[in-house]
């Protein structure tokens, strides 16, 4: 009986593929195949069944085939703000940059923000990234209708210039997440912005939310000591000792940051599960401090990397903060050994699924998984000659050397052209909205 042929959508023969799965597979002249929106297959070329039939076949020798970068903390739409407040601790800048969004936040505007940050990641080999914003469904429709992965969702707080009615927060956010369920490739959270932020009431209606809807729970925590002092104040506790106390720390919980947590703290949240969304970069230009990345590692707290917003880093780059996370930790441990290269690059791809509790679907690329890749140029000069792909990827890539980015199984970006995206136009809609920005204070 004449056996029938492999059928994929695509199919990618000859790159070295960056597996990130669970035996860290590194296969040369691979073969990947895909069927709608999912990895059908994954193996050697060699190794690709006799009769293979393929909508699009697509030879990649010299190229590297990886997961899509996944930035888990950000504020994407913040790109409008880049460079505009700087050389300040947090608190200053907070107090300058929630002035001049009170007074530019807009539907028009926060899409035209969303947009300019996806070309961006795109372009980095980012496919997938988490949100924290204002205009939360207009963020939503704005990467859906570009085809771009999301993790977001309503956000409690109480910010000078966005104040609105007492005890609307609860029933506001189910609406809005049932809304989103219209939106396939937005994965729903819940959020507050911090302990100092939202009150206890707030933190109390989002403990309810999580566990009726089964959601991740993200909020900042621990950034920085004028933080902790605010929190200190208001409650007499520390960020994580308030949402220990409404039941908000487990495995379904995302920290961004986590700068300043006790050696108590890190048991704690080791115990429980919860994740650690780690911003280097944002970190050190805000003079916030540096998170005791290799301590947590090392208690096996799951710990991921996020950009934050451009107004505090100021790129989306994924690369630049995998490099600067490394060479800080080995930096301030005097040990050349601490987070290694792979490490590294675990943290841009399968912790970052896991920090949402996706590492069934995203992060590595096995059999079943969502189809989001990135591919990298592995010929171009700065990756030459390569001796180490996690090393290079780490401590000498670029997004200049990410010439395709797919997500879902649908390619946005081939031979570095976005596909859904006009960035032409995009740039020329931020320019205009910053002259605006530049005339308020």
């Amino acid at each position: 009986m004449e056996k029938q042929a492999e059928r994929f959508d695509t199919l990618i023969s000859g790159a070295t593929l960056l597996t990130m799965d669970p035996q860290r597979r590194l296969i040369e002249d691979g073969a990947l195949g895909i069927r709608g929106e999912k990895i059908a297959w994954v193996g050697a070329r060699a190794e690709l069944p006799e009769k293979v039939v393929a909508h699009e076949k697509l030879e990649m020798a010299g190229k590297v085939v990886m997961p899509g970068l996944i930035n888990t903390h950000g504020h994407i739409a913040m790109t409008l703000f880049r460079g505009f407040v700087h050389d300040v601790a947090l608190e200053g800048w907070l107090a300058k940059i929630w002035k001049v969004e009170a007074q530019t936040v807009s539907d028009e505007n926060v899409k035209a923000g969303v947009e300019l940050a996806m070309v961006e990641m795109l372009r980095s080999g980012t496919t997938a990234a988490a949100d924290m914003y204002f205009q939360f469904l207009t963020v939503c429709q704005t990467t859906s209708e570009a085809g771009f992965r999301l993790f977001n969702g309503p956000s409690f707080a109480v910010i000078p210039g966005f104040e609105v009615k007492k005890n609307v927060y609860y029933e506001a956010a189910l609406e809005m997440l049932d809304m989103v369920k219209a939106y396939p490739l937005v994965h729903p959270c819940v959020q507050a912005h911090s302990t100092y932020t939202a009150s206890l009431a707030m933190l109390e209606e989002i403990a309810r939310i999580k566990a009726e809807r089964g959601l991740i729970f993200v909020t900042h925590a621990a950034e920085s000591l004028g933080e902790m002092q605010q929190v200190r104040d208001l409650y007499q506790k520390t960020p994580i000792e308030v949402l220990d106390a409404v039941g908000l720390l487990d495995r379904n919980t995302l920290l961004a940051h986590g700068v300043h947590l006790s050696d108590a703290e890190l048991d704690l949240l080791a115990e429980r599960g919860t994740s650690i969304a780690h911003c280097p970069q944002s970190n050190l230009k805000l003079s916030s401090g540096i998170a005791r990345v290799v301590e947590m590692l090392k208690r096996g707290i799951n710990v991921s990397l996020g950009t934050d917003g451009t107004a505090s880093n100021n790129d989306l780059d994924l690369f630049h903060e995998a490099q600067t996370v490394a060479l800080v930790q080995k930096g301030i441990s005097m040990d050349p050994t601490v987070l290694p290269a792979e490490e590294a690059v675990a943290m841009l791809t399968i912790n970052g699924a896991r920090s949402f509790g996706l590492e069934d679907q995203l992060g590595s690329l096995e059999v079943g998984k969502l189809a989001d890749l990135a591919v990298l140029d592995f010929e171009s000069a700065n990756l030459t000659p390569c001796y180490d792909i996690y090393s290079h990827l780490v401590y000498s890539a670029s997004p200049h050397d990410v010439c395709h980015t797919m997500v879902n199984g649908r390619w946005l970006m081939v031979d570095r052209k976005l596909l859904t995206l006009d960035e032409e136009a995009i740039k020329v809609k931020v320019r205009k909205i910053a002259r605006e920005v530049r005339d308020i204070l």
